[in-house]
C-alpha cells in the first residue's frame, strides 16, 4: 500500500516537462525499447571492466544465462556490442546474446 501512496504523491506533484504530467513521462518511458546483452564466457580477467560499466551478474539460477549482463537502450546496442568485441572479447566476430525486452518483460516478477 506504501508503494501505491507513494505513486499517487509522485504523480499528483506535476513536477516533469511545462505541459506534461509525470504519468504521460512514464508511460512514455514505459514504450521505449530496451535489450538485455549476455556477456557469456567473457574473460575472467574481465569482470571488473564490466562491473565498472554497470554489468551485473547472473549465476544463472533465474533463468537467465549465468553470465555478466546489463540492460540498455535500444538505440545503444551497436556502441555496445562494439565495446563487448573491442575490449572485452577482443574479437571482431563475437556475437553474445541479446534479448528484447517490451515492458510486460522488464516488470514481471
Amino acid at each position: 500500500m506504501d508503494d501505491c501512496f507513494a505513486l499517487l504523491e509522485v504523480l499528483a506533484q506535476g513536477r516533469g516537462e511545462p505541459g506534461r504530467s509525470p504519468f504521460a513521462e512514464l508511460y512514455e518511458a514505459s514504450q521505449r525499447s530496451r535489450v538485455r546483452i549476455f556477456a557469456e564466457n567473457s574473460p575472467f580477467d574481465m569482470k571488473d571492466h564490466l562491473k565498472t560499466r554497470g554489468y551485473r551478474w547472473s549465476d544463472g539460477s533465474d533463468g537467465r544465462p549465468k553470465s555478466w549482463w546489463i540492460e540498455i537502450a535500444e538505440e545503444a546496442l551497436d556502441d555496445e556490442l562494439r565495446y563487448l568485441r573491442s575490449e572485452i572479447y577482443r574479437w571482431d566476430e563475437a556475437d553474445p546474446p541479446i534479448k528484447r525486452l517490451t515492458a510486460v518483460d522488464r516488470f514481471k516478477a
